[in-house]
């Protein structure tokens, strides 16, 4: 089970097994579809064999990407795009 937290990012449960995955945080233009894109890179993520808590983690960037544009579809990012805003944030919690 998963359940988005908006601002808060999500938690996840399998069995006893409990995680949380942070959003990334942004100046939030509209928030119309997040969630349908946390889904969709959720599911993308896991049909190319992600372990769940990187996928969420995938899919709580995207959706925190999707939020800083107007609009639904045309505000979800590329997969390029998400690859490279984990890069740049795996980097700064690196330097940190």
């Amino acid at each position: 089970m998963i359940v988005t937290l908006g601002p808060d990012g999500a938690v996840g449960a399998k069995g006893a097994e409990i995680w949380q995955v942070p959003s990334m945080p942004v100046k939030a233009v509209d928030t119309t579809g997040a969630g349908d894109c946390f889904v969709g890179v959720l599911a993308a993520a896991m049909d190319r064999g992600l372990d769940m808590h990187p996928a969420m983690r995938r899919a709580c960037v995207a959706a925190s990407m999707a939020c800083t544009q107007v609009g639904a579809a045309p505000s979800f990012p590329t997969g390029v795009a998400i690859d490279l805003m984990l890069d740049k944030l795996q980097w700064q919690s690196e330097k940190s």
